[in-house]
């Protein structure tokens, strides 16, 4: 019995160590927090969108013009070593959308600190304030913004009302460190364009290390501590460690399942009960695909083109928008040197681009010491075309 007894507190000490460290706490480090700081939702502003107080809460009910809403509150002598959990709740938070903390700074307040935090879904959710490169100093402002899933969710229809509950900042402790992992390895996170399966780039900030190299650790450790504690025969080691490597498996497999699952509610929440012709129009960048069809439209209009450069300030809107040009010949125009031989008939397109300028009285479309002579034929919005004048 003792010998059981001892093995039992020698698995947990081991799971409670490697926890800690997972965390990032002390031995030392109280179990509950000693000093908390409770933010009310309906003491949050409104900066952008729309919302209303339902009683301490706050209820979302319309985002921007530019499609993203915002709510914050102005703090007063909060330094950010006091606090190591942010600790917030929501309420019907739909799954298209995506959740940013935003706080600035005393010593930088013309500069907004932005990071993405674990989709809220339903409960608290906790996350880990010391990995926020930004969180220094005397804080002076917290809030939150919710914006369309990017590369995900049509902007269009992504938003639905919602309500914000509350918020807290706890100071170090047991409790909320071990909420915060349980939140990043647990928490569902949407698809990414570029997934080619379930797993995607991670997308949190403060993100906790990484579950299956602990929970290989902690098996083999525990493994070890039964067999030199309970002296296990050669055959009872094997069977343990047979038993061990499945429920390893089976834990971690049903987390993978969990996420995947979520994924996919995600996907039937756009899609689902729509038809095909329908769901061809709820592209994620409902932007850049209408920029494609404008330029589209011009070029059936106009004489054949050998070859399109386009140009924009995202990597991915210009590649993007030469996905959807296929198969026209598109190139991204910063491969293009200023000596590169171009086609007499090649057509600039410039997409939300403030790195290329065209200048009306020379005539030519420069970014820097690379230049073109063109002439403006189409501008709407923000795509504009232009064709070469001459061979270059």
């Amino acid at each position: 019995m003792k010998r059981r007894i001892g093995c039992t507190l020698a698995v947990a000490t081991i799971w409670i160590v490697l926890l800690g460290l997972a965390a990032g706490l002390r031995w030392n480090t109280p179990l509950l927090p000693q000093t908390q700081v409770a933010l009310d939702a309906s003491d949050f502003h409104v900066v952008m969108g729309a919302g209303v107080e339902d009683g301490s809460a706050l209820r979302v009910g319309a985002v921007g013009d530019d499609g993203n809403a915002l709510q914050s509150i102005p703090l007063e002598h909060l330094r950010a070593k006091d606090f190591s959990t942010l600790r917030y709740r929501f309420d019907g938070f739909p799954r298209t959308l995506e959740l940013s903390l935003v706080f600035r700074r005393a010593d930088t307040p013309a500069d907004v600190q932005v990071a993405t935090i674990p989709w809220p879904g339903d409960g608290w959710r906790s996350l880990d304030l010391r990995k926020l490169p930004g969180w220094q100093g005397e804080i002076t402002e917290l809030g939150f913004a919710e914006y369309a899933t990017p590369q995900i969710a049509p902007p269009s229809v992504a938003f639905r009302p919602f309500r914000f509950d509350r918020a807290e900042l706890w100071s170090s402790s047991w409790h909320g460190g071990l909420a915060t992992l349980y939140t990043s390895w647990f928490d569902p996170s949407p698809w990414a364009l570029i997934s080619i399966s379930a797993l995607g780039p991670v997308r949190e900030a403060a993100q906790a290390p990484a579950l299956m190299p602990l929970l290989v650790a902690g098996a083999v450790l525990s493994l070890l501590a039964c067999v030199l504690i309970l002296r296990w025969s050669r055959q009872r080691w094997l069977r343990g460690g047979v038993v061990v490597a499945l429920a390893a498996w089976v834990l971690l497999d049903l987390r993978w399942l969990h996420d995947f699952h979520a994924k996919h509610l995600l996907t039937e929440n756009l899609y689902a009960g729509k038809s095909w012709s329908e769901r061809a129009q709820l592209l994620p960048d409902q932007g850049i695909a209408f920029a494609a069809t404008q330029i589209e439209a011009y070029l059936a209009g106009h004489p054949p083109v050998r070859r399109i450069l386009v140009a924009s300030d995202s990597n991915y809107t210009f590649l993007r928008l030469i996905y959807l040009l296929l198969p026209l010949d598109a190139a991204p125009l910063q491969m293009i040197g200023a000596a590169s031989v171009l086609p007499p008939d090649s057509l600039f397109v410039l997409y939300d681009s403030t790195q290329w300028h065209y200048d009306t009285e020379r005539g030519m479309l420069a970014s820097g010491a690379v230049s073109f002579p063109v002439e403006p034929v189409y501008q709407s919005g923000g795509v504009q075309l232009y064709r070469l004048r001459s061979t270059q």
